[in-house]
C-alpha cells in the first residue's frame, strides 16, 4: 500500500475516521508541541543556539528529507529571536548572484555602493553585519534546502563570511542533505564549518514522539501504540518525521497489516518454486546414489588390502642356483672377506689466519629536530594555560569558544567589568581552539547563580557552566 493511499483525503480524509473510531479531540499528528528532544534533537538545538549567538563558524544542518530540519529551525527562531536577528533567504534569491545581492541589499541598504558587483556586494554585507554584533545583537542567515541552490552561489556566501571577522559577522546556516559538504567544496573535518546531522528515529524514539501527542489528543496509548503498531509505523516511516505523519493514520485504521518487505518486492509464490524444488530433489538423489556407489567401492578395496595374496620367493646366491642350505660354508673355512683399511690421508696444512678487518668509523649522530616555537599569547596577563586550568578542578562559566584568538580578545575588551575572566588555548579537530572562562566556584549551583550577575548581552548567549578538569 502506497503512502498516497494512507494519506488520501477520500471520504473526508482519514482524521474524521480516526476521530470516530478513537474519539480524538485533535489530530495528534498535526501537534507541533511539545518539541521532541530525543534522537539528539535537543543537543542539536542547543548547539545551534550557542554557535549562532557566539561562534565563528558557518553551520550545516543536514539530514534526509523529513528528518525535521525545518522544525528545528522554527524552534530555534522561536526561542532565540529576542537576542538574535534571524533572516531567511527566500528561494527566489538563490537563483543567481544578482538576485542574492538584491536580497542582502534589502537587509543592509547602507552597506552597498553604486556600481558594485554581486560578489563585492555579498562581501560588503558580511562586513556591515559585524557592527550589529558589536551592538549586542548577532545576525543569522537561514538558507533552507541549500542543496537545491547553485553551487557557486553557496560558495560565494561562505567565502563572504570567511573573509569577514567570523566572530561578529552574520552566521550562515545551510540546511540540506549530506551532499552539502561536496557542494561547498569542504573537507569533512573543516574547522571553518560545523556540521549537525539529524539521524533517523529508532523504534523506541517513534514511540516517545507519538506518546505525548496521543495523550494530548485524548487517545489511549495502550491501544494506539502497541508493540505491533509501533513496529509497523517505524518500518513504514523509516525513521522520518514526514513519512511518519503520512503512514501512521493507515496503521491505526488497520489499512496495513504488515511492514513492507525490503526493496518493496513480494516473495515468489509456491507454484513458481515447484520446478526449482524438483530440480534440487533430483540433484540430491543423484548425489546420494553416486556417494553410495563410491562408499561400496572404497569398502571393497579396503577388504582386498587386508587379505593380500602370499607370494613364494626364492634366493639365488652366486652364478649357479644350488640349494641355499648346501652353499653355506662351515665355520672353520670361512674366509676373511673384510676389505683392507685404506691409508689415512695426510693432514692438510692449516690455513693462515686472515687479517682482522679494520673497524668502520662510527656514523655521525643525526642532528636533533629543532623544537617548535612556543605559543605566545597576545594578552599574556589574561591568558592561563590549559594544564593550569585543569589542575584547579573547579566549576567555571565558559563565555565563548572559537578558532580565532581575536574572538576571545574581543570579549575581554568588550566587557572590562569582568576582570576575573581569562582565556586559554586548546585543540579541536587538529585546529587551535580558544575559550574564555569567568570565575571559579565550588559547586555547580554557585556557578549558575553567578550567571545571573553577568551582563545581559552575555546571558542571552547561553553561557556554559562546566568543570575545569573536563576541558
Amino acid at each position: 500500500m502506497t503512502e498516497d493511499r494512507l494519506s488520501s483525503a477520500e471520504g473526508g480524509g482519514l482524521f474524521p475516521r480516526l476521530q470516530e473510531r478513537y474519539g480524538f479531540r485533535a489530530n495528534p499528528l498535526e501537534l507541533e508541541t511539545p518539541f521532541f528532544p530525543d534522537a539528539m534533537r535537543h543537543h542539536a538545538l542547543e548547539t545551534l543556539r550557542h554557535l549562532c549567538g557566539f561562534g565563528d563558524m558557518a553551520l550545516l544542518l543536514t539530514g534526509a528529507p523529513g528528518s525535521g530540519k525545518t522544525r528545528l529551525l522554527t524552534e530555534l527562531v522561536r526561542s532565540e529571536s529576542a537576542r538574535i536577528e534571524f533572516h531567511r533567504i527566500p528561494t527566489a534569491a538563490l537563483t543567481g548572484s544578482r538576485a542574492l545581492a538584491g536580497a542582502l541589499k534589502e537587509l543592509a541598504p547602507s552597506s552597498f555602493h553604486a556600481n558594485q558587483g554581486p560578489r563585492d556586494a555579498v562581501y560588503s554585507f558580511f562586513r556591515w553585519s559585524e557592527a550589529k554584533a558589536k551592538k549586542g545583537q548577532r545576525m543569522v542567515l537561514l538558507i533552507d534546502d541549500a542543496d537545491r541552490a547553485p553551487t557557486e552561489l553557496l560558495r560565494l556566501l561562505l567565502a563572504g563570511f570567511l573573509a569577514a571577522e567570523r566572530g561578529a559577522a552574520a552566521v550562515p546556516v545551510f540546511t540540506g542533505s549530506d551532499d552539502l559538504i561536496g557542494h561547498l567544496g569542504l573537507d569533512p573535518v573543516s574547522a571553518n564549518v560545523h556540521q549537525i546531522h539529524l539521524r533517523p528515529l529508532t523504534r523506541d524514539e517513534v514511540f516517545s514522539y507519538l506518546e505525548p501527542r496521543v495523550q494530548v489528543a485524548g487517545g489511549k496509548v495502550s491501544e494506539l501504540l502497541s508493540a505491533s503498531k509501533v513496529s509497523r509505523i517505524h518500518a513504514l516511516s523509516q525513521g522520518s518525521f514526514g513519512r511518519l505523519k503520512r503512514v501512521t493514520p493507515g496503521v491505526w485504521l488497520d489499512m496495513v497489516s504488515e511492514a513492507p518487505r525490503t526493496g518493496g518486492r513480494s516473495l515468489p509464490s509456491l507454484s513458481k518454486l515447484a520446478w526449482p524444488a524438483l530440480a534440487l530433489a533430483l540433484l540430491g538423489g543423484s548425489w546420494w546414489f553416486v556417494s553410495d556407489q563410491y562408499e561400496d567401492s572404497v569398502a571393497s578395496n579396503e577388504l582386498r588390502a587386508e587379505n593380500p595374496e602370499r607370494v613364494r620367493k626364492s634366493i639365488t646366491i652366486g652364478p649357479e642356483t644350488p640349494d641355499p642350505e648346501e652353499s653355506v660354508p662351515s665355520p672353520g673355512v670361512i674366509a676373511d672377506t673384510r676389505p683392507e683399511p685404506e691409508p689415512e690421508p695426510e693432514p692438510e696444512p692449516e690455513p693462515e689466519p686472515e687479517p682482522e678487518p679494520e673497524p668502520e668509523p662510527e656514523p655521525e649522530p643525526e642532528p636533533e629536530p629543532e623544537p617548535e616555537p612556543a605559543y605566545t599569547p597576545n594578552n599574556p596577563e589574561r591568558f592561563v594555560s590549559l594544564p593550569e586550568l585543569k589542575v584547579r578542578s573547579a566549576w567555571t562559566i565558559q563565555l565563548v569558544a572559537g578558532n580565532l584568538e581575536q574572538t576571545a580578545l574581543n570579549v575581554l575588551r568588550q566587557y572590562p567589568q569582568l576582570g576575573d575572566a581569562v582565556y586559554t588555548k586548546g585543540e579541536r579537530q587538529g585546529e587551535p581552539w580558544f575559550m574564555v572562562f569567568y570565575g571559579e566556584y565550588a559547586t555547580k549551583a554557585a556557578a549558575k547563580e553567578a550567571v545571573a550577575s553577568l551582563p545581559e548581552s552575555l546571558r542571552k548567549r547561553s553561557p556554559w557552566v562546566r568543570t575545569t578538569d573536563g576541558l
